[in-house]
């Protein structure tokens, strides 16, 4: 077989959840075609999908090589870094990326998360915040930036920001559910009962249980 047709091959094992069978897919077609960086790109987001950490992380820092300047390639070496417990290499890695990627939100979010890990949050918040100004209703980030300006006792400035990006998806229940609470934090339980409300159908059960506490709790107050 081709390395193409190997790698038709993982992709239809990944369609089929097979990720233990795409990894190895993908192996066998890196083999053959050593120098082929989707090839590494496609192995680095399958096996962090397996939580194979480690294979993820080489795989990143073989596509690196092959391709030193693309942003791409120091955010996948980030991402894998992070979640194989290597933080500074993910915080140097991720600068690399947003210093060439300044407009990507996506590593401004992984910044943050980095920072977190290695408890500075004054540093994450920054990411956060950067992140939003780019894409200020896009929910992940914007729920993100929301929670960790409630651990900083910043309740006004998250009821904004989750305000707004509400406004641009009605129907989204995490973003329901962490205004709830942030509405709660500043004491508006009117308020924090009435999103928490139209987070009780959500899908995730968690979302559904942080939206059952907020509307019992209300009553009882």
């Amino acid at each position: 077989m081709t390395w193409q047709q190997l790698e038709h091959a993982a992709n239809q094992a990944l369609a089929t959840g097979d990720i233990g069978g795409a990894a190895s897919t993908l192996i066998d077609a890196i083999e053959l075609a050593p120098k082929e960086p989707g090839l590494y790109r496609q192995l680095v987001q399958v096996t962090l999908m397996g939580g194979s950490t480690e294979t993820a992380l080489q795989a990143a820092k073989e596509l690196l090589s092959l391709e030193p300047n693309s942003p791409e390639a120091h955010y996948l070496l980030g991402i894998s870094a992070m979640a194989h417990g290597e933080l500074v290499l993910a915080e140097s890695s991720l600068d690399h990326a947003a210093s060439k990627a300044p407009k990507s939100w996506q590593i401004r979010q992984a910044q943050a998360q980095v920072a977190k890990a290695l408890k500075k949050n004054g540093r994450a918040a920054q990411a956060l915040e950067e992140a939003v100004k780019l894409a200020p209703t896009e929910p992940a980030i914007v729920v993100d930036y929301a929670t960790m300006l409630l651990e900083l006792k910043e309740g006004q400035k998250a009821k904004e920001v989750l305000s707004h990006a509400v406004k641009m998806h009605p129907a989204d229940p995490t973003l329901r559910v962490v205004l709830a609470e942030v509405f709660v934090s500043v004491g508006e339980s009117y308020e924090a009962q009435l999103h928490a409300k139209q987070a009780l159908e959500a899908e995730d059960e968690s979302v559904r249980k942080r939206a059952e506490v907020i509307v019992n709790s209300v009553k009882k107050s």
